[in-house]
């Protein structure tokens, strides 16, 4: 009884020597990192939680900490625990390794040089800049790196291997704040340390909070050209009786889902304005954000010869009972001449 009881300690002893190994040779700040990444972009890129809030908790660091903490962790795979003044008398750029502090600085700085660069990366790529994109590169490049980190800090001797200990880092961090010489100290240091968390947050939720940019609606008259492309050249001339083709393209940037009304009317217009106008269509469109609506149109025109105006009549909901160009929301036109072959 006693044996096996010895042989069950023992055994339950090297299970927690084996987890204390791995547990020492992974790199759990990467994997923490990348676990992060990955609950980032569920919510800031997939799920729409709709909380300004939680987009600013889980995007701030993701901007600002996360891709530049995965860069440092890749060129500095090694801990700086040994031969620290001579590590710290050195150039950045000759060292193999940098201190706990240098590496935090680090990130946030590194995190705002790399941002731009990503940006560059979108534009050249041709892809939209939304919020969808711009967090999906970040997480692209995040992991990345921090599987390159990963990879190297493995190959690095156990002894020289970079580790975090946040409990201590956190003792070193209070006791440089609170344990001062004096209260004045004490309190100087505080208030250094709020001012820097609010300054980093105002930096934070101007990066991470939806901007509210310029809303509209845009509307367009187009024709297929020979290749099928849409081109801004509507018919000059028609034959007095054939119908009269062209597509409305309607482009909603107003933040929202919208409903439109368009209208199409023939019009006579003289010196002195519109004199008489006789409506061919009114179609009902509902267009996402961000997204542009197309509709072929064909007529007859009423007209059996001369020059006539077609106008395209937008509105926001529902159309009046009398649609001018001056109470529509957004209007287009253009001349066309009927030709009469009699």
């Amino acid at each position: 009884m006693k044996d096996r009881s010895t042989q069950q300690y023992q055994s339950s002893t090297a299970v927690r020597q084996d987890s204390k190994q791995l547990a020492a040779r992974l790199p759990m700040d990467l994997i923490g990192v990348a676990g992060f990444v990955v609950v980032a972009a569920l919510l800031l890129a997939i799920v729409d939680t709709g909380s300004a809030v939680l987009r600013i908790v889980v995007g701030f660091p993701l901007l600002l900490f996360v891709p530049g903490y995965a860069t440092v962790a890749a060129l500095f795979p090694r801990t700086a625990a040994d031969g620290r003044r001579e590590t710290n008398s050195r150039p950045l750029i000759d060292r193999r390794s940098v201190t706990d502090g240098e590496r935090v600085a680090l990130a946030f700085g590194l995190s705002l040089a790399i941002l731009p660069l990503l940006g560059l990366v979108i534009a050249a790529a041709s892809w939209e800049y939304s919020t969808s994109v711009a967090v999906g590169v970040v997480c692209v490049y995040a992991l990345s790196v921090a599987c390159i980190g990963a990879i190297r800090r493995l190959r690095v001797p156990t002894e020289q291997r970079y580790r975090l200990n946040l409990m201590r880092r956190a003792s070193a961090l209070h006791a440089a704040v609170f344990e001062t010489k004096s209260p004045v100290h004490t309190a100087v240091n505080v208030a250094l340390v709020v001012a820097m968390l609010v300054a980093l947050t105002t930096v934070g939720y101007a990066l991470v909070a939806p901007q509210d940019g310029e809303r509209y609606t845009s509307l367009e008259i187009l024709t297929e050209d020979d290749d099928g492309e849409l081109v801004a050249d509507p018919p000059s001339e028609v034959d007095s009786g054939e119908e009269l083709s062209f597509v409305v393209g309607i482009e909603n940037r107003e933040g929202e889902e919208m409903e439109y009304t368009v209208v199409v009317q023939e019009q006579w217009v003289s010196d002195d304005g519109v004199i008489d106008r006789h409506e061919h269509d009114r179609i009902e469109a509902q267009v996402s954000d961000g997204e542009t609506a197309y509709g072929d149109r064909e007529i007859t025109t009423e007209a059996t010869g001369g020059d006539v105006r077609i106008a395209v009549l937008l509105y926001e909901d529902d159309a009046p009972s009398n649609p001018t160009t001056d109470n529509a929301y957004r209007y287009g036109y253009f001349w066309t001449e009927i030709v009469d072959d009699a």
